[in-house]
């Protein structure tokens, strides 16, 4: 990892130890060419890069464990700072004020679409040229991340990388074991399945039997199950375009169906299904597998099961990502390159993975002791990760990020919602009234 680093800026001599924040202090006079850096280069700098995030809870405690290990053995004397901003939408809000204000973390959580907004800065750092030199992550070792996670972080309009993962989790559906079990039903393996399944056991109970928690993804990743395209980083949307509008029609017809035979339902004013599901009043549910947590099964055994798909099978991967700042010194950007890297590599994502319901960016991190330990405890939140974790990689899906693509997620997702809330909602009409809001 001793390449040098070869490129010509202008560096400000302000003082050493380096201050890493992105500071509105005017540039000293005196300047240095800066044409080769070195590992040692680094180490004399000492390094602080500030890293805000949205993580809580065990996910905190998780991620501060990460940024203690790449402190204590990193070999550059890069030392991390990592700051909770409270959720997504706080440390949002407050990176872009600090982005305008002129004095900025290094590092910041958030989710790609939200990075859009950094560009217009001139701030966000572009990582394509980082990736491949040596310092950071080997090529060996980026080879093993997640190809899912690898293309979500390149998905911008410009196609050039402006983040890197940590962890992720999908969807996964849970099940009661003992319902299916007692009645001789199989776990339902495709959306044709989930459909018959759902409706022998609504013929048992009397009572819906599946749920979906997000509206929001299946409002994207039903049609797309059922072979439709979305959409592209340039904002061409395709879902409803003459190539796809059989097929997302379909899926709409599919759920329309299960709503109005009564055994298909939304979260509704439960918000999330795992509270029915724990209480009996559905057999089965999708939701995120960091969610495991959040079951509390009235006296039966709950089981996890990949997601069922169709004809093109795909399965969301969701969760925040981490962008870095440039600062106008090459030390600094490179140090925040080297931590946006580390958060890539095996041994970050099994320390995270082992402390949290989230699965490994990098799919060697499933190799290391210390994840195949946590899946060992054979917990709830233990298999949802792990079938989180082995997903074909051609199963793992994500949004492309274009300018109102949360905006389009929000109306496409009304779609399913309006055809749960209104058994005879015309599927032609609400098609065009997405197409209307949507601008195609």
């Amino acid at each position: 990892m001793k390449k040098l680093f070869a490129f010509l800026m202008v560096v400000l001599l302000v003082f050493i130890p380096v201050f890493a924040g992105g500071s509105k202090e005017e540039a000293a006079t005196s300047t240095v060419d800066v044409s080769n850096i070195t590992a040692e280069d680094l180490q004399n700098a000492h390094i602080t890069i500030q890293m805000w995030h949205a993580q809580t809870g065990e996910n905190g405690v998780a991620l501060d464990k990460v940024v203690e290990l790449f402190n204590q053995t990193n070999p550059y004397g890069i030392t991390v700072v990592a700051t909770n901003q409270g959720g997504y939408t706080d440390a949002h809000q407050k990176t872009l004020a600090a982005l305008s204000a002129g004095s900025y973390p290094n590092i910041t959580q958030a989710y790609n679409n939200n990075m859009m907004e950094y560009m217009p800065s001139g701030k966000l750092m572009q990582l394509d040229s980082y990736l491949a030199d040596d310092f950071g992550i080997s090529q060996e070792e980026l080879s093993t991340v997640v190809p899912a996670y690898l293309g979500e972080n390149k998905s911008f309009p410009d196609g050039h990388t402006y983040a890197t993962s940590l962890g992720k989790s999908t969807e996964v559906m849970f099940y009661n074991k003992t319902f299916l079990d007692e009645h001789g039903l199989s776990v339902p393996t495709t959306y044709e399945e989930l459909a018959e399944v759902s409706k022998a056991i609504t013929a048992i109970t009397g009572k819906p039997a599946f749920g979906h928690d997000s509206m929001d993804n299946f409002g994207i990743y039903g049609p797309i199950n059922f072979g439709s395209e979305y959409a592209d980083p340039q904002g061409n949307i395709y879902i409803f375009d003459e190539n796809n509008i059989d097929t997302t029609k379909a899926f709409y017809q599919w759920w329309q169906k299960g709503i109005n035979e009564g055994y298909f339902r939304t979260a509704g004013e439960d918000l999330y299904c795992s509270g029915p599901f724990g209480n009996g009043d559905i057999i089965i549910y999708i939701g995120s597998s960091s969610g495991a947590s959040y079951i509390t099964p009235n006296g039966f055994e709950v089981g996890v099961a990949p997601n069922p798909v169709g004809p093109n099978p795909a399965v969301i991967q969701q969760g925040g990502n981490f962008c870095g700042f440039t600062t106008g010194d090459a030390l600094v950007d490179l140090a925040t390159s080297i931590v946006l890297e580390y958060l890539y590599t095996a041994e970050a994502g099994a320390l995270y993975s082992a402390n949290t319901g989230y699965a490994p960016a990098n799919k060697a991190a499933l190799e290391t002791d210390v994840y195949k330990d946590s899946i060992a405890s054979g917990n709830l939140q233990a298999q949802a990760k792990n079938v989180s974790a082995t997903y074909p990689d051609e199963y793992l899906a994500y949004d492309p990020v274009f300018e109102n693509s949360y905006g389009v997620r929000q109306i496409l997702s009304d779609v399913v919602e309006n055809i749960a809330l209104d058994p005879n909602a015309d599927i032609d009409a609400l098609i065009e009234t997405a197409k209307s809001e949507i601008g195609i």
